[in-house]
């Protein structure tokens, strides 16, 4: 393959994926494996790379040139990081911030603003720099590659160590190189896999993102760097421009910075010879490779761009970020960000498990960079470029100052971030992930709603004209009636908000119903749907009405006597809808309770208010048969129901949030419901979603549909 087409096959690749992923699910499936492995081979030379890049470019400095080196550079350092993280915060104005938390958990942490102080110092300052090395703590590594690098620059030069560092450096930018070939195969399978789950509204938010990312690095890589660069030395920026160009396009094709470096090192000699002609040749060239050599990790300001994709993260999926987390996030962005390009997936992994962000934030970044890496190198070669240059006149003492430059410079750059600000902003906001808006728009997975259209209200069935032929039937040979009728007869309640509910195309959608969807086929059996009541369930059930009831049931002691579960297949607390001022009441059972003239709204469902009975004995009841007025119920303070139905319902109505009160004890378990005695079709269901466990069909429903993890 052509590395100079590279990007184009990258490109190609991706569309092919969208395309894949939008036709075909089957071919989807089979490449996700793929996809996979790109990202795991990317990922498992991060670590590697990062420790023998800060060792070996430290520690093969004598300490007086690493301390006359450090005190001509420390401070264009820092002034390269703050103009990098001034122009990502305005570009990040484009990312409309979550102001609320969809969900307050009392019972189980403790506010991330109590947790974070202490927290920084955990990721700044291991006490195992192994378990640090294990659990991939990004800042905690880099911190100390830099002082074993400075501890190692007092040994005898050179060093063995030394020797491996550099050997296993060469070794890890050789297999990015044999990587990034993959990138076009790799890409298809990413892009395929999302766009297979993704909604349009998600995909356009991508696409906002990605281009306020490429606009943003283009601004930085050549116009703010290299024209500030030009407000301090002697040369223009068409100068500068015309001998780092190269760089720039030998980076780009690979994707590879690295690849620029030595170029870079060369246009900087000639540039040093021109202007400050010196006997010390071989001097200038050892410090201009030193300082190159340290400014590839501390300067590789492209990784630095995840600032912007972490806050897009969090409103992607609708995640708040505390105060605390906002001050400190530039900080340790900046600490992961050190290393190669590769470096930043690891950077994400680490950040995004800290904030709490789920688990695909880190294949969604991949699927991005895809597309924005090549940007993203543009602005690091520049950065190395600006560092080199710079730090090498100032040895040499050749800095001069031009106003006029400067702040031709700033004014350019503010113009351009408003044009960002406002092409970013032309993308409006996406629908709220795990909101009711998105639940509604959300359909099956075409693969999944090409096996039928029993998900369609006019084909469900009553139940009634089997019953007679079910009753008259064994109940334990329920499995054996399947089988030979020829349907699985379903039970439903389609008010059931991500379970079993109807989306605005009016189909029945869900958790629940994909599951059953999945089932049937694989049993090799129709699928019908019955709609039930909360009230007539167990009767139903009783009268074999229907095989197998679904909707989010609730394992209950009177339940489990009566009639056949499945095995739990999720788990959710009891939770509370409340005024998002008014949260902190709600922070315990003891002070709820302690609450007078209290008002509960309560799902109309039976297990529901028995509990809420139990658990609020002081409080006044509401039964309402659904929620979807009850912000005109004014005399209610809070509504109960499960975490999951509660959060949709939170994360959809402005001024209300989730809570989760310490000390309530309930715990629901979620599972498939069956009549008497059925042991045959609950052994056979129990099965079939072991398997369906292990091959990773749950998983990817549960991120499709709820967002949390499924009970083991």
């Amino acid at each position: 393959m052509s590395v100079n087409r590279l990007p184009l096959y990258v490109l190609i690749g991706g569309l092919l994926g969208i395309l894949i992923g939008l036709i075909n699910p089957f071919l989807t499936s089979i490449l996700a494996p793929i996809g996979d492995i790109y990202v795991r081979l990317m990922e498992v030379i991060v670590l590697p790379y990062l420790i023998s890049s800060l060792v070996l470019g430290l520690g093969q400095l004598a300490p007086q040139t690493a301390m006359n080196l450090f005190r001509k550079s420390w401070l264009i350092y820092i002034a390269l990081w703050v103009m990098t993280f001034v122009v990502l915060a305005f570009a990040a104005l484009t990312v409309p911030l979550v102001q609320k938390s969809a969900i307050v958990d009392f019972a189980t942490t403790l506010s991330s603003e109590q947790q974070s102080g202490t927290a920084l110092v955990d990721l700044l300052i291991p006490n195992n720099f192994f378990e640090a090395l294990s659990n991939n703590y990004i800042p905690s590594i880099v911190l100390m590659g830099l002082i074993f690098g400075i501890a190692i620059q007092h040994s005898k030069k050179p060093t063995e160590l030394l020797e491996v560092l550099s050997i296993i450096q060469k070794a890890c930018v050789r297999i990015w190189g044999w990587v990034i070939l993959m990138a076009p195969m790799g890409v298809c399978a990413l892009f395929a896999g999302s766009i297979s789950t993704m909604s349009p509204e998600g995909f356009a938010a991508m696409s906002i993102y990605i281009i306020v990312i490429v606009l943003t690095a283009l601004l930085v890589g050549l116009w703010l760097l290299p024209m500030m660069l030009s407000a301090f030395v002697p040369m223009g920026y068409r100068e500068l421009m015309s001998e780092l160009r190269q760089a720039m396009l030998i980076a780009v094709a690979t994707s590879l910075s690295v690849a620029a470096l030595p170029l870079i090192q060369a246009a900087t000699l000639k540039m040093v010879k021109k202007y400050r002609a010196s006997d010390k040749e071989s001097e200038q060239s050892e410090v201009i490779q030193t300082t190159l050599s340290v400014s590839y990790p501390l300067a590789q300001i492209g990784n630095f761009f995840i600032f912007i994709f972490l806050l897009y993260a969090s409103s992607y999926y609708f995640i708040p970020l505390t105060g605390m987390q906002l001050a400190e996030l530039p900080l340790v962005t900046l600490i992961s960000g050190f290393g190669a390009p590769s470096s930043s997936i690891g950077a994400v992994t680490f950040i995004a498990d800290w904030l709490k962000l789920p688990d695909g934030t880190t294949d969604l970044y991949v699927e991005t960079m895809a597309i924005t890496r090549y940007f993203q190198v543009v602005a690091s070669v520049s950065a190395f470029a600006f560092v080199t240059i710079l730090v090498t006149f100032a040895f040499y003492g050749g800095l001069r100052f031009d106003l006029r430059r400067f702040v031709l410079t700033v004014l350019v750059a503010a113009i351009g971030l408003s044009a960002i600000l406002a092409v970013g902003r032309m993308g409006g906001t996406h629908i709220k992930f795990y909101s009711q808006t998105s639940y509604l728009a959300q359909g099956l997975p075409a693969n999944v709603q090409a096996l039928g259209d029993a998900n369609l209200p006019s084909n469900f069935a009553s139940g009634d004209g089997d019953r007679q032929n079910a009753q008259n039937a064994r109940a334990d040979n329920v499995l054996d009636r399947v089988q030979s009728s020829g349907v699985l007869r379903v039970g439903v309640n389609p008010n059931v908000m991500p379970f079993a509910y109807k989306n605005q195309k009016g189909r029945l959608v869900g958790y629940d119903v994909e599951l059953m969807y999945r089932f049937a086929h694989d049993m090799s059996v129709d699928l019908q749907f019955v709609p039930y009541d909360w009230h007539s369930l167990t009767a139903d059930l009783s009268s074999h009405k229907f095989d197998i009831a679904i909707s989010g049931l609730y394992i209950t002691r009177s339940r489990m006597e009566s009639y056949t579960f499945s095995e739990p297949y999720y788990e959710n607390p009891l939770a509370l809808i409340v005024p998002t001022v008014r949260v902190a009441d709600f922070a315990s059972r003891e002070k709820i309770n302690a609450q007078t003239n209290l008002t509960i709204a309560v799902f109309d469902d039976p297990v529901l208010i028995e509990t809420a009975k139990r658990s609020f004995p002081t409080a006044t009841f509401k039964i309402l048969e659904n929620y979807d007025d009850l912000e005109q119920h004014r005399d209610v303070d809070a509504a109960l129901w499960t975490l999951e139905q509660a959060r949709a319902w939170a994360i959809s109505h402005d001024g209300y949030s989730t809570a989760v009160p310490k000390n309530i004890g309930t715990r629901f378990l979620f599972a498939y419901l069956m009549p008497p005695n059925a042991d045959g079709i609950a052994d056979y269901l129990n099965y079939w979603m072991g398997l369906q466990q292990e091959n990773g069909v749950l998983k990817d429903m549960n991120a499709r549909w709820i967002g949390q993890s499924p009970v083991d």
